[in-house]
């Protein structure tokens, strides 16, 4: 489940389960409504995607005001296909324009107000989770290589621990990336991950010489391993690369594409 907002030109994703919390602002941004041109049209929130600095810049600045939020209030993921989660403060923010706070960092958590964090996206997996009890949300970067090493549980553990969070209580969504009809893999990556758990076979669908797996699911069951309720996993269901015009695919696009962003903060 997910809506398609607007604003001016501006589109972006919210789900619905998030959007019952008023206390939230969530999004996970569409290519639509920025400044960049080619491969790289329009709204290209990434800096080291070949597209001009300039252009990101504008980018952003047109998010935020779309948004209603300061760029400096925003805290980034470092992403770097790990299964590292960080909490972060008012002392990570502030770096938003090509700067960073920290290195191979794939996951950030916070329980404070309006800090923003922000993670990139171009087919992998973006994960939101709130706490509505303890005020505690965090954002996560679940590409294949996350997902196998299962930065969703090691998310919810750093939760439990640092805030007493019960898992029961957790709101995820998982957002837009590669459906199982678009992550094909060879046969090496497949003993990955059947290596790592059996029960992902369930997940898996062989169309030779190719091996489809389905990563919304693998994470939303890595997720109730952790005692997520599945009431409490909303997945939007959309794949990235299915609709390229509204998204940047990685895969769709040979490897020359802009970046989402998925944002969430606490007000």
């Amino acid at each position: 489940m997910y809506n398609l907002n607007e604003k001016q030109d501006f589109k972006y994703i919210t789900f619905p389960s998030f959007e019952k919390h008023t206390e939230l602002l969530h999004c996970f941004t569409t290519r639509k409504g920025g400044v960049s041109s080619g491969s790289f049209e329009s709204m290209n929130i990434g800096f080291s995607t070949g597209d001009s600095d300039e252009n990101v810049k504008r980018n952003i600045e047109i998010m935020v005001e779309r948004l209603g939020i300061n760029a400096y209030d925003i805290v980034e993921t470092n992403q770097t296909h790990t299964n590292t989660v960080k909490y972060v403060t008012e002392q990570h923010k502030g770096k938003v324009f090509g700067e960073t706070s920290f290195k191979d960092v794939d996951g950030i958590y916070t329980d404070n107000k309006n800090l923003a964090l922000m993670s990139f996206h171009a087919d992998c997996t973006p994960v939101f989770f709130y706490d509505p009890i303890k005020k505690v949300i965090a954002l996560a970067h679940a590409g294949w290589r996350g997902t196998l090493l299962n930065i969703v549980g090691i998310m919810v553990r750093a939760l439990v621990k640092d805030f007493n969070s019960d898992p029961k209580d957790i709101k995820i969504a998982i957002g837009p990336s590669l459906g199982s009809c678009c992550f094909e893999v060879d046969k090496d990556v497949a003993d990955m991950f059947l290596n790592e758990n059996r029960e992902f076979i369930k997940y898996m669908e062989i169309k030779e010489p190719k091996y489809h797996f389905n990563l919304w699911e693998i994470n939303k069951y890595l997720l109730m391993k952790e005692g997520i309720k599945e009431e409490n996993i909303e997945v939007s269901g959309i794949c990235t690369k299915c609709n390229n015009d509204l998204f940047f695919s990685h895969r769709g696009q040979g490897g020359k594409r802009g970046l989402l962003a998925g944002i969430l903060m606490m007000k």
